[in-house]
């Protein structure tokens, strides 16, 4: 075959690879027309999946013989499903979020006001974990606990190693393991800015509803990172604790034995 009849099956092997595949664009709003940050975006059980940016925009390019339902789901909205029907010809897209309607149960925090440490008691440091480059990602992991008795989940802490981005956003979730499916116990996003000022530091968030842990019931709290300003790596002292690593887009997840340094807290709550 001569250089000619070389380049041209190239050039037409390029033509219908950029045929094949669809690049859908579009945003992410609430009811109130609202753009909803940090959606989780893309084909349940497959590897094809996106991170809406923090005013909702996002950019999904499906490979060819993908026909599947795309899935939006975010913790404070209800999940929406969008056809192949709808997205097929790659047009700019407006999904809207329903809210979830949230009953809030009245919470007695018992006698004893001092919190409990319901996961972190013990570590064995195992070196450093996290993420480098454009890690804004879909992977979210954090350690397994269970307790007796029922909790209201007032802190989360994290260690933070290193961090040499100019800026990252990292998001926190709490599930409850039930079959090996997990299941959201929180109805609004709990987010923590980190700079270089935070090496070495221990930082902690609160979740801003009433949150119950419930005794005997097995429970994960996981990180993420969901935007970065600049390149560079963020990591976190990691342990030997059991663990998971779960695909935000897939659903899928892995047990594993190590994780970031993650404490949790909570008050015992009255019967």
């Amino acid at each position: 075959m001569n250089k000619k009849a070389i380049i041209t099956v190239l050039l037409a092997i390029v033509w219908m690879a950029g045929q094949a595949q669809t690049t859908v664009k579009g945003r992410v709003v609430n009811e109130r027309g609202d753009g909803v940050e940090y959606v989780s975006i893309g084909i349940e059980e497959d590897s094809v999946g996106v991170i809406s940016d923090a005013q909702g925009h996002f950019t999904l390019t499906i490979p060819a013989g993908r026909k599947e339902i795309l899935t939006f789901t975010h913790v404070s909205y209800q999940t929406a499903t969008i056809p192949y029907t709808t997205y097929a010809d790659g047009y700019e897209l407006t999904v809207t979020l329903k809210d979830k309607v949230i009953e809030l149960a009245e919470v007695v925090v018992g006698k004893k006001n001092k919190p409990h440490m319901l996961s972190g008691k013990s570590w064995i440091r195992m070196g450093t974990a996290g993420s480098e480059g454009d890690c804004k990602g879909e992977i979210e992991w954090g350690p397994i606990f269970k307790n007796r008795k029922d909790y209201l989940l007032t802190d989360i802490m994290v260690a933070i190693d290193k961090c040499e981005y100019e800026e990252c956003l990292l998001s926190f979730n709490c599930y409850e393991v039930r079959d090996k499916k997990f299941v959201n116990v929180l109805n609004k996003p709990i987010y923590l800015r980190v700079t270089p000022a935070d090496n070495g530091k221990q930082l902690s968030v609160t979740p801003v509803e009433s949150v119950v842990l419930k005794g005997k019931k097995k429970y994960c709290v996981t990180i993420s990172v969901v935007d970065i300003k600049g390149k560079g790596r963020l990591s976190f002292p990691a342990n030997f604790k059991s663990s998971y690593a779960r695909h935000k887009v897939k659903g899928k997840m892995k047990k594993i034995p190590g994780c970031p340094m993650i404490i949790v807290k909570g008050h015992e709550v009255e019967l």
